[in-house]
């Protein structure tokens, strides 16, 4: 028989786990839910913002635990949301032991990715050039896009440039790829500097954010729907501002 302080472990935990990589807010109030009614608590108030869960449950008499964890970094990994999901999915029929619940969010939350990170920069370049395509213009564009888009993602992400720095590694990535852009532009590969810009950075737009933010709103959950839209906002303007830097700085 798990004590309630542990069951409030393990659903902060997997609360945690799937907010920071990219869960909505109502699907991780559900899960923590989910969790702790099915080891027996009947009562149970949860309240997530994307900087903190603060969760409280009761047996209607003389329990009473709260447990508030703070969040401070986000990332995007939506297969670790699915086996959280799976998981407490799965001890409605059959709850584990505190040691072995445990554990297996352990081994979610420290799982590798499913792709290399070479793999995802590879990925994501080429579905930023495709924008080239859904804008009409000249298949003559999509190099140069990749190219710049492979120049400003293995700074960031493969060296990891100031990634501990909000806004600041998505500023020099607008930077660097307006750069590079500018450079192919200049020696005649591609014909609409904008398109190519705008493609190349393309992978670094927070669309998930500002999905959730959309759907946080919609959900009633104001305070997530607008911290998230600002945060979505930011970004793009970071972007905005080094690619506007670069092309300020270099076209004569």
């Amino acid at each position: 028989m798990l004590t309630p302080k542990q069951i409030l472990d393990i659903a902060a935990y997997a609360g945690k786990i799937i907010l920071t990589n990219g869960a909505e807010i109502y699907r991780t109030e559900d899960t923590i839910t989910r969790i702790c009614q099915a080891y027996g608590i009947k009562f149970v108030q949860s309240l997530v913002t994307p900087t903190g869960i603060f969760i409280s449950i009761d047996d209607g008499a003389e329990l009473s635990e709260t447990v508030v964890r703070r969040i401070h970094k986000r990332n995007l990994n939506l297969t670790k949301i699915s086996q959280v999901n799976e998981f407490s999915r799965g001890l409605e029929t059959n709850p584990l032991n505190f040691q072995t619940a445990m554990t297996r969010l352990k081994e979610i939350s420290y799982s590798s990715n499913e792709y290399s990170i070479n793999t995802v920069i590879l990925l994501s370049s080429f579905g930023g050039c495709v924008n080239v395509v859904l804008m009409n213009a000249s298949y003559f564009n999509i190099i140069p896009a990749l190219l710049a888009s492979l120049g400003a993602q293995l700074v960031i992400r493969k060296i990891g440039f100031l990634k501990e720095v909000n806004f600041v590694p998505q500023m020099i990535a607008g930077f660097i790829a307006g750069i590079i852009s500018l450079f192919f532009f200049q020696q005649g590969l591609g014909d609409n500097l904008g398109i190519i810009l705008v493609s190349s950075i393309l992978p670094f737009v927070p669309g998930v954010s500002l999905t959730n933010s959309i759907r946080d709103a919609i959900g009633g959950d104001l305070i997530s729907a607008t911290s998230r839209g600002m945060e979505a906002a930011f970004v793009t303007i970071s972007l905005a501002i080094g690619a506007a830097i670069s092309l300020g700085v270099f076209i004569k």
